[in-house]
């Protein structure tokens, strides 16, 4: 192939002879540059895409960076709270501890006294999510702890309460009254010698009320040849009181009484000089002194 070249500015015209490998060359030169371009647009593209993308990443980071900061921050703030509240407790707990224990004398198992000597540098607790979950997991053990405490406190309590209202603790006789013949050896008042009195003598009126000393279940009602007219009250763990020699009876066998009930009216039946209450308290069927349940009230109310 030949190609002329004419132009008024050459002097005569030029001949080009084109083979074929040139125009395979060319051919190929051109499908080179058409290719070089399109890898340049497209790396730039990609590049421009990867910029993109990088930048959005970036922004997704620091968002979720935020998000799990507050999240922390705030979760720090509510095990701050937990503590604040726990301590607040213990506090509560130990000082309600205190009273009782001094009220009661019993003494919390294993508990450090305010009042040791302590000492050390202060070293600070670092406010971080692990020492926040452990000083919650100590003032939790310390709380359960002051709750047990406290649970054998109120056992200790509800069983004296039990023991005293059981107890013969009330004054027998209705409006006070003198005291006779005491717990203990006495000559016989109908004159065979030395004998044991084992209960305690009232003198007051005829027919002045006799009350249950404490509350309990009545377990003997009737005539007795030496009592006379006895009822006799259980109080349970096999306590027992008498209440001989009324004129009257007030109750039956079964009866459930509370203290201060009316049992029976003073009298003059039975073994008796004259009208008196014989009172007495045994335990596991043997005579107990009863002087000492009563010396509180005997103290305010024998005239």
């Amino acid at each position: 192939m030949q190609i002329i070249l004419a132009s008024p500015r050459l002097s005569q015209a030029r001949t080009i002879h084109l083979r074929a490998w040139h125009i395979v060359a060319a051919f190929g030169l051109f499908l080179l540059i058409v290719f070089a371009a399109s890898s340049l647009l497209s790396w730039l593209s990609i590049q421009g895409r990867w910029l993109v993308a990088q930048n959005l990443l970036h922004s997704i980071q620091r968002h979720e960076v935020r998000q799990a900061e507050k999240y922390v921050q705030g979760n720090l703030y509510a095990l701050a709270s937990k503590v604040g509240e726990l301590q607040a407790q213990t506090t509560q707990l130990d000082i309600l501890s205190q009273r009782l224990s001094k009220k009661t004398g019993v003494k919390p198992v294993g508990k450090a006294d305010p009042q040791d000597p302590q000492g050390g540098p202060f070293v600070p607790v670092p406010p971080n999510e692990a020492s926040l979950r452990q000083e919650i997991e100590r003032l939790s053990r310390q709380i359960q702890e002051q709750s047990r405490f406290l649970s054998r406190i109120e056992d200790q309590v509800l069983q004296t309460s039990i023991q005293q209202t059981f107890l013969p603790t009330t004054l027998p006789v209705a409006g006070g009254a003198r005291i006779g013949s005491p717990f203990g050896p006495r000559n016989d008042p109908f004159g065979r010698g030395q004998a044991i009195h084992e209960g305690l003598d009232f003198s007051a009126p005829y027919g002045t009320r006799i009350l249950a000393a404490a509350g309990g279940i009545v377990v003997y009602a009737a005539y007795h040849p030496e009592f006379g007219n006895l009822v006799e009250i259980s109080h349970g763990g096999e306590l027992i009181t008498r209440y001989a020699h009324m004129s009257e009876l007030s109750v039956a066998v079964g009866d459930a009484v509370r203290r201060g009930e009316q049992v029976g009216l003073l009298g003059n039946t039975g073994r008796s000089t004259g009208p008196h209450l014989h009172f007495e308290v045994r335990k596991d069927d043997q005579a107990i002194d009863p002087a000492p349940f009563l010396s509180d009230t005997l103290a305010r109310k024998m005239p």
